[in-house]
């Protein structure tokens, strides 16, 4: 069958009038030489538009998957962000918290320190007394109601003169050998 028998069959089954004398409104355009060429034209169009709605697709797809990459991404860095700021404040807890201990050994040491302050203060009270006391020992001379000897007191504000001899008065006679009272 060639083209010219498909176009005189169908022309032959698509009558061109009607009974009452019209055209009729059918396929008469398949008469026409022009059909295939609009055919071809209007097929490479489809095939153009369909290749260009795969390309759309394609590229569609890929900005989806960007987008889900990114969203990932997003994400992580959220997380990561998270993670550092949870670590920041653990940082600064234990900061203050060392801060805290730190004031308590600060007061702990002030307190301690003011303990021994009075302590020594105390005691050097208690030294300036005694050396007094021994001031006016030194300068009391005087004998014992007992014996005829003087006292004699070689200690003078808490030196000792290794040079001279110390005497202890033991009744009528001195003594090198004496303890020291």
């Amino acid at each position: 069958m060639t083209s010219d028998d498909f176009k005189s069959k169908t022309m032959r089954d698509q009558p061109d009038q009607k009974p009452n004398g019209k055209k009729a409104k059918g396929l008469h355009f398949l008469s026409s030489q022009w059909w295939c060429p609009t055919a071809v034209t209007l097929g490479i169009l489809c095939l153009g538009l369909l290749v260009i709605l795969i390309i759309l697709t394609m590229q569609l797809l890929q900005v989806s998957d960007l987008l889900k990459q990114q969203q990932a991404n997003l994400t992580n860095q959220e997380i990561i962000l998270e993670g550092q700021i949870s670590a920041q404040q653990q940082a600064e807890q234990a900061s203050q918290e060392s801060e805290r201990e730190l004031k308590e050994t600060i007061e702990t040491l002030t307190q301690k320190l003011d303990e021994n302050s009075k302590k020594q203060m105390e005691l050097h009270q208690q030294t300036l007394n005694l050396q007094e006391a021994l001031r006016k020992a030194a300068n009391f001379s005087g004998i014992h109601p007992a014996s005829k000897c003087p006292f004699q007191f070689p200690v003078l504000d808490g030196v000792v003169s290794e040079e001279t001899p110390q005497f202890m008065a033991l009744g009528r006679r001195l003594s090198f050998d004496a303890p020291l009272v």
